[in-house]
């Protein structure tokens, strides 16, 4: 393995670290990681509102309060956006609501609203509970739980698509037995026969084979690669770090995700639909 020069490693480093990051973010044998809906900005989990405050809340609501934050509580021009609303969103049995529309939040007093104590208490009943149903990032409410359909192709054409595409490798009576019940969602399902793997599935082992000039093989695990380095774990658990200069030293790759890979140009959108509509079928 070539020897390391500190001095000179760090200004090659240096100079292209920004391209590094790049490449380091969107190296294709990173391990594959699925994101349904993010997270940020999601209200927390908190007991079930009464349902019958919330009824009255939000009647209350559409009173008092939709005139300026909307009737999907995400917010007009002289009204902020309730689904992205910080106090809101942290909001537990009214200790920021109610002081808000009652006028007694630091800093708010001018938002006072003409209302009751118990009908402020019920339009913030009526608000978590929406605030319940939003995902993330603002949508509106009951927004994220729609689904779309995307069962619509034929399932007998991605049968046959599917025996002559994928058939060399997979099938239905062998690995991908019940693979409906793996992955319930035809949205998940179909990224995943598409990338060859899904969340909870096996993680796919990339191998790689490094030949310096004049020196044995050395076969590992693949852990890195860009066009300056390649990093292998090898038998005995240790990792080994190789500096490449074009096509020195040869590097051979094995991933066994890459024919998904090729096929992906290859596949007109009905080819995607039909397969998709044949793999919910196998459960």
């Amino acid at each position: 393995m070539r020897k390391w020069n500190f001095n000179r490693s760090v200004h090659r480093l240096s100079v292209a670290g920004a391209f590094l990051l790049t490449v380091a973010a969107c190296a294709p044998y990173a391990a594959a990681q699925h994101i349904e809906t993010s997270t940020f900005n999601q209200s927390p989990k908190r007991p079930a509102e009464d349902p019958k405050a919330v009824e009255h809340g939000k009647q209350v609501y559409a009173q008092k309060c939709a005139s300026c934050h909307a009737a999907d509580l995400r917010g007009t021009d002289t009204g902020v956006n309730i689904l992205r609303s910080q106090p809101a969103l942290t909001d537990h049995g009214n200790d920021h609501l109610t002081p808000i529309m009652l006028g007694q939040w630091t800093g708010m007093q001018s938002h006072k609203v003409d209302i009751s104590n118990a009908d402020a208490l019920a339009v913030g009943a009526y608000v978590r509970s929406m605030l319940a149903l939003i995902g993330s990032q603002g949508r509106a409410p009951y927004d994220a739980m729609k689904q779309p359909n995307i069962v619509v192709g034929d399932a007998t054409t991605g049968k046959a698509t599917f025996d002559k595409t994928c058939g060399s490798c997979h099938s239905a009576e062998g690995d991908l037995k019940g693979f409906a019940k793996k992955v319930a969602s035809p949205k998940l399902m179909q990224a995943a026969w598409l990338r060859g793997t899904y969340l909870g599935a096996t993680p796919v082992v990339v191998t790689a084979t490094v030949t310096e000039p004049g020196k044995p093989a050395v076969n590992g695990t693949l852990i890195h690669i860009d066009d300056f380095l390649v990093t292998l774990k090898v038998d005995d658990g240790t990792q080994q770090t190789f500096e490449r200069n074009g096509a020195v030293p040869k590097v051979v790759v094995k991933d066994p995700l890459d024919a998904h890979r090729n096929l992906l140009p290859k596949y007109t959108d009905k080819d995607i639909h039909d397969i998709t509509a044949y793999l919910v079928t196998l459960k």
